[in-house]
This record gives C-alpha cells, structure tokens and sequence, in this order.
C-alpha cells in the first residue's frame, strides 16, 4: 500500500491469453446410471449437511513488511526482520484447521514489500506450510510488482508497472495440479485466477484479481462467474474500499479498473456474488450494497500493516453458520493470543445459505447429469 507512486502501465494486453485460457474449459455431459432412490437420498444428505455443518475462510490481509528485504521500512519499529509473523499466521491456520474446518485461505494482496527475490522467498516459504493442509490462493497488490531504484527516502518506486516474480515462487504449474485450482486469465500467468471448493454442501468460487485490474482481465472475470451459476461467488481484488467504506474512484496511476469501476463492470453484474475482499488501506470497513438482482454484496477491507511491527501478524477468520444464515468475522492474532473485539473487528453478516438468489443447490435436477473439467 503505501507509499504511492507514479505507476506507468505496460503496454501489454492479455487478451489473447485470456480466450486461451477459456477456450482451456470444456464441459461434457455424463451418463448418471444411479437408481432414482439414489439421487433422493444423496440431495437429502446434501441438504442437511448445507443447514448444520459450519466452516471457515481464513482472510490474510498484506504481509508487506514481513517480507521486507529490499528497501527495509520495517527498521522503524526496531524489532529487525518480521518475518516470523508471516510463518505465525500460516503456522495457526494449519494447527487450527480441524478445529475451525477451515475450508480456504485467501491472501488479499501486497504480500511481499517491493517485488524482491529474496522477498518471495520468505513468502514462499510461509505460504508452503498449508500445502496439503489447507487451500488457498492470492491476488497481487500494488506492493508485489513494478519496483524500481529511485532516489527518494524509501529507495524506490512500486507498481511502476505489471512486471513481477510472483510466477517464479507460486507458478502456475504448480497450483494447476491441485483439485481446488479452476483456471488462470493468461494460461501461462498465475496473476488472475480463479479457485473452488465445497463446504457444507455448497459450492464456492473465488476470483482472484490482480490491483486494478485491466478491462481484459474483468471480461475474462465476468465469463468465469457466468460459466458457474450454481457456484457462490468471492471477490478477492488487493485495492477496492478504503477505511470509510468508500470504494477507490482514483489513486494509482496504473491502466486498470478502480474500486468502483470494477463494481459497475463486474460485482454487481451477477447475482451469485455475495462477497468482496480487500487489503491496500490501513484499517477496517464493511459496506453491503444490492447487486443488480437484487442480491446482497458484502465489501470488506482488513489491513493492519499500520500497527506495530507491521501488523504483529494479526489476521482474519470468517465462520459460515449455514443453520442460521449469518457469517461470523473475527479479526484475531495468533503471536500475541488475542482477539479484536471492537464493531469493525468482530461482527455478524446475514448471508442465506439454506437458499440464495440465483443458486442452485449442488444435486438439483438441471445440473445433476453435467460435470465441468477444467
């Protein structure tokens, strides 16, 4: 997030590699050969466990100064390299993983101080303790591409362009192989994708989108969520909404999409969203706004890179409670044991899961004979 700068954008679209990656998507119906009673019982089964088993998504906001090699801002706290907050965050979602049936974790961006090798490292290194544990994927903020030297009192400039190691430490390839994994924008990129899972008999979608995303990348977002109406849909994008709940209508420099301009073209758009995540601005908001069908869109910043060292490893969880409809958020700090407890810290969301508009439920007859391979 901070400081900002001048951002020149690279003159590189990434339509073509976009419709490649959608031509990727293949759909191919499946003869069902089970006895009717079957299926009745395996919708019964469904809907029972969509109305009383909770779960979680983990939510970590930017990690910015616990990677923090190259230009070192993280000397002003006096407490040296940060990055064993990093490895507290990771290390407790794994250790907690059955207690809280974390489903997923997402990264809201900024995960790295200034696009370094050795700053990937330490993020690499910290994200790998979920492999095999728990899923999850990131968005890139403005922080994780673009560095360049400059003679001012931070040592340079970030997000001067779209350029960044991210591919090298978290490649495509990698995640590809995973059942979670839906597909990429550009097939050869992991800046812009999009991952499932499922969770109390629901299906869920997250869209990952890179800081201001380009006008290609929310076409290629908007037939992603299209291609999947039986999916619940987050949003997970680095600089959206600011601490007084406004969305960004400026700022960065870079060729992209604002906070608002990406709900006019996208988020609002689709009735199956009912979520958007975002880091970037120092602090905590929530607004809900009425999608174009009606549907409710909860918007949520967390970032405490503002807070002593950094953010001493603070993070977010969120409880799904299909039985009463309401997501529980805690914003919570495994290095220091303890919760926030304040209004914007520890709240209540209304979200219908038993039914939502425009949702249809895993088992029901218009998708129960297709399966989507990817």
């Amino acid at each position: 997030m901070n400081p900002q700068h001048w951002i020149k954008p690279l003159p590189i679209t990434l339509i073509v590699g976009c419709a490649a990656a959608l031509l990727l998507t293949l759909r191919v119906s499946v003869a069902d050969d089970e006895p009717a009673e079957t299926l009745q019982e395996q919708k019964a089964t469904e809907h029972v466990a969509q109305t009383t088993e909770p779960f979680t998504i983990a939510v970590l906001p930017d990690t910015q100064f616990y990677c923090d090699t190259r230009l070192k801002l993280s000397a002003k706290w006096g407490n040296g390299d940060l990055r064993r907050y990093f490895f507290k965050q990771t290390e407790w979602v794994r250790d907690n993983q059955e207690r809280l049936n974390i489903a997923f974790l997402v990264h809201e961006g900024d995960i790295v101080q200034a696009d370094a090798p050795e700053e990937w490292a330490i993020a690499k290194e910290a994200m790998s303790v979920l492999d095999g544990k728990v899923p999850y994927c990131m968005c890139l903020g403005n922080h994780d591409m673009g560095f360049e030297k400059a003679d001012n009192k931070y040592g340079g400039n970030i997000g001067v362009n779209r350029t960044t190691h991210f591919n090298t430490y978290f490649p495509r390839e990698k995640f590809a192989k995973r059942r979670e994994f839906g597909g990429t924008c550009n097939p050869d990129r992991h800046d812009n994708s999009w991952y499932h899972f499922e969770s109390a008999g629901m299906r869920f979608l997250i869209v990952a989108l890179e800081c201001k995303p380009r006008d290609e990348v929310l076409a290629w977002a908007n037939q992603v969520v299209s291609e999947h109406p039986d999916h619940r849909v987050i949003v997970l994008t680095h600089a959206y909404m600011n601490a007084r709940k406004s969305r960004n209508t400026g700022g960065m420099k870079a060729k992209g999409n604002t906070g608002e301009q990406t709900w006019q073209k996208f988020v609002k758009k689709h009735k199956n969203i009912f979520m958007v995540l975002c880091g970037h601005h120092a602090g905590e908001a929530v607004r809900t706004d009425a999608g174009d069908h009606g549907n409710q869109v909860h918007q949520i910043l967390s970032d405490y890179q503002h807070l002593n060292n950094g953010g001493e490893s603070w993070l977010r969880y969120m409880v799904f409670k299909p039985e009463t409809n309401k997501i529980s958020i805690y914003t919570y700090n495994p290095a220091l044991d303890k919760f926030k407890d304040g209004p914007s810290s520890r709240f209540d969301l209304d979200y219908p899961m038993a039914s939502a508009p425009g949702i249809t439920r895993p088992g029901a007859a218009d998708d129960a004979n297709t399966k989507s391979i990817n």
